[in-house]
């Protein structure tokens, strides 16, 4: 019999909106309120921790999640979204509100992993809101790709993925989406040209540091964040789940991070992305399998 409890309504602790706005309003409505919001709330400890993740039902729409402790708290909740959500409906910016049945996906993230789960959701969360906060339209559908390769690659050193891991891992996932998008010698052509433009791009986003780049040093700071925060959270998931389990949440963990980073077509985008990762470890090992070679000959 589980112990882990699986769905939460008005009054269990979590509160759970879903806000339906068009994709690209999803990012105005995560900057301009939800952050402000959470922040806040987070200093006051009316919450302990929240996450988002973008939706179609089939209509658009962003599902906020918060967690507070104290039952007496979730009117504070309420009226502290009240007045922006209010203003974005009039102005037709959101066009509906719900609050919803919270159901959590216990077989995907495992009974004795979820709730460490939605903690790392959180940090996500978090890094994805104050990333979004600091790009703008000119530049910001190229960083954001950019930030998404960099941010998958920090994750899986933060869970202690070595070169080789993750070269297998991406395999996996290139695979998989790959399958899912009919890769035929035409798509593959597309991807391999798409590798030669975007490489030297990706390769010096990837190493960046502050000294060299200091324009994105806020770039590193918010991934920096994500990764001191996630040090307990990752430690409590590695000592419950095999590697074989391990893989399979953190082919979860970075779907979602590209869903809470993409506005739109976002499959496509992990298609796409996996496959210039998977690309990139596949360089980068060619070039440690040489330099090995040449030592030993």
């Amino acid at each position: 019999m589980s112990n882990t409890q699986r769905s939460f309504i008005i009054g269990d602790e979590w509160l759970y909106y879903k806000l339906y706005t068009g994709p690209k309003t999803a990012d105005l409505v995560l900057t301009q309120i939800i952050k402000p919001v959470t922040d806040d709330l987070l200093a006051r400890g009316v919450i302990d921790k929240w996450f988002f993740i973008r939706y179609a039902d089939p209509k658009h729409h962003i599902r906020v999640r918060f967690h507070y402790t104290d039952i007496n708290k979730v009117g504070e909740i309420i009226n502290a979204l009240q007045p922006s959500l209010a203003t974005y409906i009039q102005q037709d910016l959101i066009w509906k509100i719900q609050i919803d049945t919270y159901q959590r996906e216990i077989e995907r993230y495992g009974e004795q992993t979820m709730e460490v789960s939605e903690s790392l959701f959180f940090y996500d969360s978090k890094m994805m809101v104050d990333f979004l906060d600091m790009i703008d339209e000119e530049e910001g559908e190229e960083l954001r790709w950019l930030f998404s390769i960099r941010a998958m690659d920090t994750l899986l050193d933060d869970f202690g993925y070595d070169e080789d891991q993750k070269l297998a891992l991406m395999e996996q996932l290139k695979i998989g989406f790959g399958k899912e998008f009919g890769m035929n010698k035409f798509l593959k052509k597309q991807m391999d040209k798409k590798f030669r433009e975007e490489h030297e791009k990706i390769k010096e986003f990837m190493v960046f540091t502050r000294d060299n780049n200091p324009d994105y040093a806020p770039i590193i700071d918010v991934l920096e964040t994500r990764s001191e925060q996630n040090k307990t959270v990752i430690t409590e998931i590695t000592s419950q789940v095999d590697k074989n389990r391990l893989d399979n949440l953190m082919s979860s963990y970075i779907h979602m991070l590209m869903n809470r980073l993409f506005r739109s077509k976002n499959r496509l985008h992990e298609m796409v992305l996996y496959d210039l990762l998977f690309r990139t470890y596949k360089v980068a090992w060619g070039i440690r399998k040489f330099k090995q070679k040449a030592k030993t000959s």
